[in-house]
């Protein structure tokens, strides 16, 4: 054996000591091992409508710095929010500056090594590699107001030992690369990046921050899993594998260890493979239920070993996955509403004088635009129209801006004016309105809603009405609505009569 070789046997050998050892102490290795879990993350405002335009400039004389930042940033948020699309008349305006750039020399230093073996060299060179971005941005709906502003930074600051292993994580940190190195495995923290690989992981963190206040985002978590021989084992194979439910399954039905402070690891990995079922279920319901029994086992594992101190940033993190989802529920909850409040305000207008004619209004419209509707369903609902009664005056025109519709809107309202007369009679809302309503996708109680606030319905309710109705998805309940509502209709008809 060279003496290359039996160096790097030696390491081995020491770096696997080590690490066995702190296995043994803190069931959780030396080097941790990891699973990465992926969560949503609501945006901190709601954009209003489905279209966007980007645009980056620089303070700097990197000239190609804004054309990739603007072309990265444009993917990330159609790429989380794939209602959204690019266009020259958008929405919403986003507008970056990008204040500072800069990505020093590597710094060269020479410092203590870490001594595996009696032979070990006693210093080795360090280098420093660091880089920074900053970015001012300002995003703008249509008419100038002023969505959300705000500055992101992006920091890069890593020290590397001359074989271009971190030190920034200290020494257990050193022989976790150390020992992924020799096993084959490649790690890009584990690794010094070139200048161009730093500037895409500068350019990519900057995104993710900004997009993170304007679309819900996909957050990656990163989770250490404890590690013990037996059924902990068996259990964290399957969960490197995503196999959470057999996992769960495994740490459930494991027999506990015997000392508390020994079945915490346990139940640590039970609150582990919850929560990765949270972040998968489609049912919110099913979510908060997950996330629920993942706090609880994370709270018995620091109950029975109040010391082990990576038992207590899962409990903070399932704090806030909670509040992110509430956040996320009531983000959807909303939508469905003003989707329901479009389609009724589209067919069932507000009663006018007899003198003005019926049909949607601009006051219905501003109504609809000031409640958040997005833009493209306001669109909808003004197409979709049986009639129209739009005050297009100079003076209703500038009414209609000072309040937020946009000038894609108003020509929308222009030519379905030229096409669309007041109607003499008003048509309530129907059958084919609330099955539209349910293969959109919205919830019962919404359409319940939308069916009760309605001025006016015009539902079929023979048998053959009923039957086409509940062949195209409409609930039991929603059915129910639509009789009483109908109930109510007739009963009105019936005193008017009498009152006459």
């Amino acid at each position: 054996m060279n003496r290359a070789a039996r160096k790097v046997a030696i390491l081995c050998l020491g770096a696997g000591a080590l690490a066995a050892a702190t296995l043994h102490a803190q069931k959780f290795g030396a080097a941790k091992e990891k699973v990465t879990l992926h969560r949503k993350l609501p945006a901190l405002i709601h954009l209003p409508g489905e279209t966007i335009k980007v645009t980056v400039t620089s303070a700097g004389q990197d000239g190609a710095l804004p054309y990739d930042f603007q072309a990265l940033l444009e993917t990330e948020l159609l790429k989380d929010d794939p209602d959204l699309r690019e266009d020259d008349n958008p929405n919403t305006v986003i507008t970056c500056r990008i204040t500072q750039y800069s990505q020093p020399q590597v710094i060269t230093t020479t410092g203590p090594a870490l001594a595996l073996t009696k032979n070990s060299p006693k210093t080795q060179q360090f280098e420093r590699v660091t880089g920074t971005l900053s970015v001012a941005f300002l995003a703008q709906s249509a008419t100038g107001q002023t969505l959300i502003s705000d500055n992101v930074t992006s920091k890069y600051d890593e020290h590397f030992d001359s074989s271009g292993i971190s030190t920034s994580h200290g020494v257990m940190g050193s022989l976790s690369g150390t020992w992924g190195r020799l096993k084959g495995q490649k790690n890009d923290d584990n690794t010094p990046p070139t200048p161009a690989e730093l500037r895409s992981r500068l350019i990519l963190d900057a995104v993710q921050k900004i997009a993170e206040h304007l679309v819900n985002t996909n957050e990656s978590v990163e989770v250490f899993l404890a590690r013990k021989d037996g059924p902990l084992e068996e259990g964290d194979k399957d969960a490197e594998t995503g196999l959470w439910e057999r996992a769960l399954e495994t740490y459930e039905t494991a027999p506990p260890f015997p000392k508390p402070e020994e079945d915490a690891y346990r139940l640590y990995d039970i609150g582990v493979a919850y929560e990765a079922l949270a972040y998968q279920a489609e049912d919110k319901k099913a979510t908060m239920k997950y996330l629920d029994q993942a706090a609880i086992n994370y709270g018995k594992a620091i109950d029975a070993k109040p010391d082990e101190k990576y038992f207590l940033e899962p409990q903070k993190r399932i704090e806030t996955a909670i509040a992110h989802y509430k956040e996320l529920e009531k983000e959807q909850e909303a939508a469905a509403r003003a989707k329901a409040a479009a389609l009724a305000a589209a067919n069932n207008p507000a009663p006018r004088p007899a003198s003005s004619g019926k049909g949607l209004t601009n006051r219905q419209v501003i109504a609809m635009v000031k409640a958040g509707v997005d833009e493209a369903t306001v669109i909808q609902a003004v197409r979709g129209a049986d009639a129209v009664n739009f005050d297009l005056t100079a003076a209703g025109q500038k009414n209609l801006t000072g309040n937020g519709v946009s000038q894609r809107l108003l020509a929308e309202m222009k030519a379905q004016a030229a096409k669309k007369p007041p109607a003499p009679v008003h048509k309530g809302l129907t059958n084919t309105q609330v099955i539209a309503m349910v293969k959109s996708g919205m919830d019962d109680g919404t359409i319940v809603q939308a069916i009760h606030g309605a001025d006016a319905v015009d539902f079929d309710l023979t048998p053959t009405g009923q039957r086409t109705l509940l062949s195209n998805g409409v609930s039991a309940q929603v059915l129910a609505a639509m009789k009483a509502r109908s109930e109510r209709k007739s009963a009105a008809a019936t005193r008017h009569v009498a009152e006459r």
